[in-house]
């Protein structure tokens, strides 16, 4: 059977009409998800009720489109964290937070730690691990429900370490310090810029690709699973190993309060 040309022409606009109302479809507004199970990770044991309860907390997000990388940089104390951290800290595309979960820890921790119900337990982890979610998605207000004494009108001098993220101490944030200020020493910081205002922090964070966030309290490593999972984060995570007994001779002289009689043990001839 033979086509006439117009036949053919009208096959062929028909195509074009039919591929150009799929693109305007797919850029025209964000493309809604839900997270399903990675099959890539069946190593970890999914858990389909874990992905139904974000889905009900969360019933609509934009998936990372853009691909951003963001760091969770994972230690115990005195394992080398903030040296590391601070090898992110340098890259101008990244905005880098020292110890945010130092703040949860203050916050709940007086309340729950001669608790030894679960539902306690859950809130700290939850709190965590929320925290951490909505700071890598740039809504540092969420930080503001833990920072002691709230902080007024978005502003606060209470963020723990704030000197040790040169995001957090550079334009817009702090106008002390010019961009191409390369070595800005963290008592400077807290010294020369104003009160941190949390509106431009969060437009900062806004303004660059990565957030990487350095931590040591987190009170349960397979709490960090749902972020891992969550497709919105693209997160890598960044684990520290040291020698323990480097761990302990460094907290020794550092804590040494804490660590009183292990200085006494380790000045004696007994070991």
């Amino acid at each position: 059977m033979q086509c006439s040309w117009k036949a053919v022409i009208l096959l062929a606009l028909a195509s074009i009409a039919i591929q150009y109302t799929a693109i305007r479809t797919f850029t025209a507004k964000p493309f809604h998800i839900c997270p399903v199970p990675n099959p890539l990770n069946c190593g970890l044991g999914q858990e389909t009720e874990a992905f139904e309860r974000i889905c009900d907390e969360y019933p609509y997000f934009t998936y990372n489109v853009s691909r951003k990388t963001h760091i969770l940089i994972l230690a115990t104390t005195r394992s080398g964290s903030s040296f590391v951290g601070q090898l992110f800290n340098q890259h101008s595309d990244v905005f880098y937070l020292f110890e945010p979960l130092y703040h949860v820890q203050t916050t709940l921790i007086p309340r729950l730690s001669h608790s030894k119900s679960t539902a306690d337990r859950r809130v700290m982890l939850g709190a965590s691990r929320d925290l951490l979610r909505s700071l890598y998605g740039c809504d540092l207000y969420f930080l503001e429900s833990y920072i002691k004494p709230p902080p007024v009108n978005h502003t606060t001098d209470k963020l723990f370490r704030r000197g040790a993220s040169k995001a957090l101490c550079s334009p817009p944030v702090c106008d002390v310090f010019g961009p191409s200020e390369v070595n800005i020493e963290e008592g400077d910081c807290v010294k020369k810029c104003s009160t941190l205002n949390m509106t431009l922090a969060t437009d900062s964070c806004k303004e660059r690709r990565h957030v990487a966030i350095k931590i040591v309290r987190v009170p349960e490593i397979g709490d960090l699973k749902a972020l891992v999972e969550d497709p919105r984060l693209n997160l890598k995570i960044i684990q520290l190993v040291r020698d323990p007994r480097g761990i302990l001779s460094s907290r020794i002289e550092t804590f040494r309060d804490t660590y009183r009689l292990w200085r006494i043990w380790r000045a004696t001839d007994l070991h």
